[in-house]
């Protein structure tokens, strides 16, 4: 993974995860599968960026899904 360890990690979370089968169709990532991937990679900042306009004044949404996979040390992957 080209990014493991990486200081920062901007990543693609157009889509929240209830719209997952959305995004596979459209071959993008879901906000908590963007943030379950840094986590793993052992990135230490996640930033995400390109958020699907379906979403347009939820973007907050959007980052807190991601935070959550990104600091949840329990997930099972």
């Amino acid at each position: 993974m080209a990014s493991r360890d990486a200081d920062e990690l901007f990543i693609e979370t157009p889509f929240l995860d209830q719209d997952a089968e959305v995004a596979a169709r459209a071959f993008h990532l879901t906000a908590a599968q963007a943030g379950s991937l840094a986590r793993r990679a052992g990135v230490k900042r996640l930033v995400p960026f390109h958020f699907s306009p379906r979403y347009l004044g939820r973007e907050q949404e959007i980052r807190e899904e991601a935070r959550r996979a990104f600091e949840d040390s329990a997930a099972a992957d």
